[in-house]
C-alpha cells in the first residue's frame, strides 16, 4: 500500500510540476520574457516623431512616420490629421506601448499627451515594423488606379 501511496504522490508532484511550467512559460510570452522574441527597438520614437510631426504641423513629417509616399491623396490626408490635431504644443505624458507579432511586429500605443492649446490628446495609435523600421499606421492607401495619379 505505501509503494502504491507513492507512486501516486509521485505522479501528482510531475503533474503539478508540468501544470506550474506551462504557467510560467504562458506568463512570460505575456510579458515579452524569455519564451518570446524580443521587438525591435524604435517604437517610441516613431510615437515621438508623430507628435512633433503634429505639433510642428509638418506634413511631411506625417507622411515620414506614416512611411507614406509624397502624392496628392497622401498629403490630402497628412492635411485632415494636422487639421485635427495640429499646433496645440502637444507633450506625451503616457505611451504604453503593447506589441504582437504576426509575421511583422505590430503595436498598439494608448498614447495621452497634454496640450498648451485645447484639451488634451488621447487616442489609439497602431504601430507596424515593417523593412527595419517602425511607422505609425496613419494613412488609408488607395485603389492602384488612385495611386499612379501625379
Amino acid at each position: 500500500m505505501s509503494r502504491q501511496r507513492a507512486l501516486v504522490a509521485t505522479i501528482a508532484l510531475l503533474l503539478a510540476a508540468g501544470c506550474g511550467s506551462a504557467d510560467a512559460g504562458d506568463a512570460s510570452d505575456d510579458s515579452g520574457g524569455p519564451g518570446r522574441n524580443s521587438p525591435p527597438s524604435g517604437a517610441p520614437d516613431a510615437v515621438k516623431r508623430y507628435v512633433e510631426a503634429l505639433n510642428n504641423r509638418d506634413v511631411k513629417g506625417l507622411l515620414e512616420v506614416g512611411d507614406a509616399p509624397n502624392k496628392p491623396w497622401s498629403r490630402k490626408q497628412a492635411d485632415k490629421i494636422i487639421q485635427a490635431k495640429g499646433g496645440k504644443g502637444l507633450t506625451i505624458k503616457k505611451a504604453p506601448i503593447e506589441y504582437e507579432q504576426m509575421g511583422d511586429y505590430l503595436g498598439k500605443v494608448a498614447l495621452t499627451a497634454s496640450a498648451s492649446e485645447g484639451p488634451p490628446l488621447r487616442e489609439r495609435v497602431d504601430l507596424v515594423y515593417e523593412q527595419s523600421h517602425w511607422q505609425v499606421v496613419l494613412f488609408e492607401w488607395p485603389s492602384n488606379k488612385e495611386t499612379s495619379k501625379p
